[in-house]
């Protein structure tokens, strides 16, 4: 009897694991997070909100690249908007640097990350000015007043994500 209680646990564990791998391997869908209009009511993002509604990507949302894995999305619930409230703001200008080609390699899986010289965002995202980022004393959204800790600026990458023509082959073809 107790063998097959056993057994009969282990099938449910195992089971709902599996119904649930592909949320707990790739994070929350992205459609439970906030739409980049939410983004832009606390930060300066209207030129890159245009840049995003311009390029292939205009359907996703900005934590798809800017928290990207399950751990990240987890840890700071979107819909909450408690990463920023942690302060983790400070850090992300760096955060699809650190994660190299692996952000792109998620959805453009054709592209073999061992055989490119360089990271995907220096060629399609490059730096074309610089954008002032507000950051808040007491971690309450939205930032006013007194509330407003320090402005600073951070480099701002194109969001139109260039693509550049095969070698040969014609711009407009």
């Amino acid at each position: 009897m107790k063998r097959f209680f056993f057994i009969a646990l282990m099938v449910i564990f195992f089971g709902s694991s599996l119904a649930f791998a592909d949320t707990i391997l790739k994070g929350p869908a992205p459609e439970t997070f906030p739409a980049p209009e939410d983004c832009a009511k606390c930060h300066n993002v209207s030129k890159i909100y245009d840049e995003l509604s311009q390029s292939p990507h205009d359907s996703m949302s900005c934590l798809e690249c800017h928290v990207p894995g399950s751990a990240q999305q987890d840890k700071y619930k979107a819909d909450e908007r408690s990463f920023c409230r942690l302060g983790y703001y400070e850090g992300h200008e760096k955060w699809i640097e650190t994660a190299g080609n692996g952000v792109c390699l998620q959805c453009h899986t054709d592209r073999d990350s061992e055989t490119l010289e360089k990271n995907c965002w220096e060629c399609h995202m490059p730096v074309n000015e610089f954008d002032d980022f507000v950051l808040v004393k007491d971690k309450k959204l939205p930032p006013t007043g007194d509330n407003i800790r320090v402005h600073k600026k951070f480099p701002h990458s194109s969001h139109v994500f260039m693509v550049h023509p095969k070698a040969g082959k014609a711009k407009d073809e």
